[in-house]
């Protein structure tokens, strides 16, 4: 089958579809994921599991081969970052199971980067399918970094072209130093120039990407010849395909909870019926014992991997609970310090209940900081006025304490009394409730989470490069050496 082991089969669970198969018509299913990071194993409710999906997979590429349709299963993106597994092994065992599991192919999404061009390209020779991006070009050469797109052929003859797109926003996204020498194009503009000479040798026509699902809604306007975007970014949860024009937009959440399934009848190369659909992966499903295989391994092997020490603290690092979820501790500063540096930021919150456990003072192994920082959060920023950032702040102030929504800090300093905020300033200056801040926060604070609701209005979140504990244990590996303080940022009378 080549290098990418292409498969020449179509997809469905076909019931709902009922009509003949003629000269020139035909059934596909296109599954896909999106932004899985990291998430091989499932997570503490037992959902999601990479062998999971892989099962499941497999059952429709089995029963679409039976029948003679095809079967594409596509990535939209962002297979690193998020888990120990994916912050030790950058991301070598996810395509590994990709591999097993058969990808047709995956676009490059911005945190493909966070680790640097040089591991992408491991990656990229490591994977048995295409990794596609077309518009990310190598400014000294002026050619594409990787692969623009990929061609099929359909269970009636029909030549069907898939190609990707990456966020523009990669470039800001991830550290410069991992996108440098490289251009990011505006993806409509580049789809647009694409689509027109990809017409002259396919009849249906995918775009895989990973820009983000209203991105993905201007690009089905721009480029009305695209028959189906598979997306992926913002991890929105499109159930069913949002239909723009004659395109068809989907995306499956993220953290690998759901697979997509889009089974299509498509005659004269264009989707005459449909249904789209996410299928919840959970225990009623059986893992595949070759993708598990490789996950266990690796599991195992990151045992020996988390002993491995980053940095040495000179005092102990206060992560208890009763502490961390009602006043100022200094393990709460260092990791507040250490993302706002990371995210150039004016202002960093960090809620207490997603900081687990303290450290002794002495040597801090992966295991440390991984224990520490569980979750996996991608560090994200978002621009706030100094009025929003009052009310975020009023709502941390009026918590029964200890509380998980309870806010450690950085580049700020805050008085309550009485679960009343009194003075605040940042910077050293006094919050100015007219004033644009950067804040950098968890993306499960900027979502909402622990109360946080209106974090959820105004600017959209940018999301960086690295989670929570990738930037924690980057930035101690350069420290070598920490002595942090309680210093007064949280007075509470």
């Amino acid at each position: 089958m080549g290098k990418y082991g292409l498969r020449l089969t179509v997809l469905i669970l076909v019931a709902a579809i009922s009509l003949s198969v003629a000269l020139g018509d035909c059934y596909v299913t296109v599954l896909h994921f999106n932004d899985s990071h990291g998430h091989l194993q499932p997570n503490r409710d037992d959902e999601g599991g990479m062998a999971r999906i892989a099962t499941l997979a497999d059952e429709v590429r089995d029963w679409n081969d039976a029948h003679g349709n095809t079967t594409l299963f596509l990535n939209a993106g962002d297979i690193l970052q998020g888990t120990a597994l994916s912050t030790v092994y950058k991301g070598a065992p996810d395509v590994k199971c990709l591999n097993l599991m058969n990808l047709d192919a995956m676009c490059i999404g911005n945190h493909e980067f966070d680790f640097g061009q040089q591991n992408l390209s491991k990656l990229e020779a490591l994977a048995e399918f295409p990794i596609l991006s077309a518009n990310i070009y190598v400014e000294a050469t002026g050619k594409h970094l990787a692969e623009p797109f990929v061609m099929f052929t359909l269970a009636d003859g029909t030549r069907a072209a898939a190609f990707g797109l990456t966020t523009p926003e990669t470039v800001v996204q991830t550290l410069p130093t991992n996108v440098v020498g490289l251009k990011f194009t505006a993806p409509a503009a580049e789809a647009t120039r694409l689509v027109a000479e990809l017409l002259k040798q396919a009849g249906f026509i995918i775009a895989v990407t990973h820009q983000g699902y209203e991105a993905d809604i201007e690009l089905a306007k721009a480029v009305p010849d695209i028959d189906l975007i598979v997306g992926g970014h913002t991890h929105t949860t499109v159930e069913p395909p949002t239909k723009v024009g004659k395109t068809l937009v989907c995306q499956a959440k993220s953290y690998g909870l759901y697979l997509g399934q889009v089974d299509m009848f498509i005659s004269g190369g264009d989707i005459a019926r449909y249904r789209g659909f996410l299928r919840p992966i959970d225990q009623t499903i059986a893992p595949d014992p070759e993708v598990q295989a490789v996950v266990d391994k690796y599991a195992d092997e990151l045992e020996e991997r988390l002993s491995e020490v980053v940095a040495t603290t000179t005092v102990p690092l206060d992560g208890k609970r009763e502490h961390i979820r009602a006043r100022e501790t200094n393990l709460g500063n260092l990791i507040c310090d250490i993302v706002r540096d990371y995210a150039k930021a004016d202002v960093c919150l960090w809620n207490g209940g997603g900081i687990r456990a303290s450290i002794a003072a002495g040597p801090i192994t992966v295991g440390d900081i991984l224990t520490v920082l569980p979750f996996g959060n991608l560090v994200a920023t978002k621009a706030v006025s100094g009025a929003e950032l009052r009310k975020v702040l009023e709502f941390n102030a009026s918590l029964q304490r200890p509380s998980g929504a309870f806010l450690q800090v950085s580049g700020l300093t805050m008085e309550i009394s009485g679960g009343i905020l009194g003075k605040v300033t940042v910077g050293g200056q006094p919050l100015d409730p007219s004033k644009t801040y950067t804040l950098a926060a968890s993306e499960f604070m900027l979502a909402g989470g622990d109360g946080y609701d209106m974090l959820t209005t105004g600017a959209e979140p940018a999301y960086l490069g690295y989670s929570e504990s990738a930037v924690v244990l980057e930035a101690l590996r350069e420290m070598g050496t920490v002595s942090p303080a309680v210093e007064g940022r949280i007075v509470i009378k």
